[in-house]
């Protein structure tokens, strides 16, 4: 964390903290947008008049004075211009305002400003970090943006390398890496911004306010941009399959995988690291890809219910609030959405100091929503909030016989699976028969297996098994494992 204030300057947000904090994030998206468009260096010019040509109106409510008082350097005294101002026609205080907020934000550090000694030009030159954050302002500040298709992107790159099998299919493995990753974060983001509008609905009390979070809000910054594209074009129930079917043919593929550390080993960012390492971590990053991808399968799943549970709520809401109910009832939700819409927007008053509220509770008693304890029924009353206190503790004794047994048997059960009796068996499994083999011919299929694998080479080289373990190899690959290899020989003879 303290390498990020090393290397942004101490001041860069100070702008967009202040008064005029429009102005200044309009200075600075003109910026970027002025960058977008020039291919060569930025005169500061051509900055300048920009700013003067397209933010006359903005800058007229702009006051140089005013926003030096807010400067933190102590005793600052104001420049002459800001004195002047009222004395100077229109466009040379227009001239000094623009002037000044450059100057502003050079100081800041969201630029340098550079001349050049031979012709007397002024340029701007924009740090790495002040384009990155000129980028996201101007997203956020935009109404219009472009959905890039990764899914469809990582299916696509991966199938023409899977066909052609040329020398960019490790860096393409890396691309899908960082497209998963991608994808898994614009998945929590919808999943997010879709519970932030519903918790919001919560609060809506007007039906042209809930309609127009959904059409206007809702439907444009989360439908539209992202949860559409992520159903249609770029469809993860279509690609996603597709995609885990082709990694999990690399990472099965041992002439692939031997084409992989080949291509990786030219990569500078991997000088230093053997074979092995590499090929470890090529299997590494396809079992992450796989994972995420099948991950981001199933989690969209709980999205489409959450859209649709959103949807219905709205469709609920507005129904609700626009009902033209002409019953009592009708009449009485009327009057409670009228004392709710006072009490929502006058947290700050108590009851009595709320004319509607004032007025009903003359002919109805109105009081608090609260709560009941022990101490509710004794005098003296006192108003407080519930207190979390500490939970009851379990009762961990047994009183049922039948649930004793029964949780006896469950752990007993759990202790035979790596008894000496399932080692045994699970190595005269793979022995078939024989009286002696290999530990690369042990079929490893899960877990379980894998555990019973460990047990059989301790429990053999400390005697505890009717087997011999002696260790041909210290390290071998098998199955996408590191281990040492030991061959394994049955003591006697076996029984018939």
């Amino acid at each position: 964390m303290n390498q990020l204030f090393d290397k942004i300057p101490e001041n860069l947000f100070g702008p967009l903290a202040r008064k005029y904090k429009a102005i200044y994030a309009y200075a600075l998206v003109g910026l970027y947008h002025l960058l977008k468009s020039r291919k060569t260096d930025l005169k500061k010019s051509d900055y300048v008049n920009l700013l003067k040509s397209s933010g006359d109106d903005l800058l007229s409510l702009f006051s140089v004075h005013t926003d030096q008082m807010e400067d933190d350097e102590a005793g600052q005294e104001v420049t002459p211009e800001a004195d002047r101002g009222s004395e100077k026609d229109p466009d040379a205080v227009l001239n000094d305002k623009v002037n000044y907020i450059v100057r502003k934000l050079s100081a800041c550090g969201w630029y340098i400003l550079s001349k050049d000694p031979k012709t007397n030009v002024e340029y701007l030159y924009l740090p790495a970090y002040s384009i990155q954050l000129l980028s996201w302002l101007d997203e956020m500040t935009s109404n219009t943006s472009t959905y890039l298709p990764l899914v469809h992107q990582t299916y696509a790159e991966l199938k023409m390398e899977d066909d052609k099998e040329d020398d960019y299919m490790y860096r393409s493995l890396l691309n899908a890496k960082n497209n998963a990753e991608s994808l898994e974060m614009s998945v929590k983001l919808l999943k997010q911004q879709i519970c932030v509008f519903g918790n919001r609905l919560t609060n809506v009390l007007d039906p042209n306010q809930a309609l127009k979070q959904h059409f206007d809000e809702y439907r444009t910054d989360i439908s539209d941009r992202y949860y559409h594209p992520m159903k249609t074009f770029d469809s993860l129930g279509l690609y996603a399959q597709p995609t885990i079917a082709i990694l999990r043919k690399w990472l099965k593929s041992e002439r692939i995988l031997t084409l992989l550390v080949r291509e990786a080993k030219t990569e500078p960012m991997n000088h230093g690291k053997n074979e092995g390492q590499l090929a470890m971590e090529i299997i590494q990053t396809l079992q992450d890809v796989i994972d995420t991808f099948s991950s981001l399968a199933k989690a969209f799943d709980d999205i489409d219910r959450a859209n649709a549970n959103y949807t219905e709520a709205v469709q609920r809401k507005v129904n609700y609030l626009s009902s033209s109910d002409k019953t009592v009832k009708g009449k009485i939700d009327r009057i409670i959405l009228s004392l709710a819409n006072e009490i929502k927007n006058n947290p700050a008053l108590s009851y009595e100091e709320m004319p509607i509220l004032a007025k009903a509770s003359d002919s109805i008693f109105l009081a608090r929503q609260g709560f009941l304890d022990s101490a509710s029924l004794t005098m003296p009353f006192k108003r407080a909030g519930a207190v979390v206190g500490e939970p009851l503790p379990l009762d961990t004794g047994f009183d049922d016989f039948e649930g004793a047994m029964e949780m006896e048997r469950r752990f007993n059960q759990e202790l035979d699976r790596f008894s000496d009796e399932a080692i045994v068996a699970f190595l005269e499994r793979n022995m078939a028969g024989r009286d002696a083999m290999e530990t690369d011919e042990i079929q490893i299929l899960d877990n379980d297996d894998l555990v019973l694998y460990i047990l059989g080479i301790l429990k053999s080289l400390l005697g505890l098994l009717p087997y011999t373990a002696v260790e041909e190899k210290p390290r071998i690959e098998y199955a996408g494992w590191e281990m040492p290899l030991y061959r394994f020989v049955r003591k006697g003879k076996r029984k018939a």
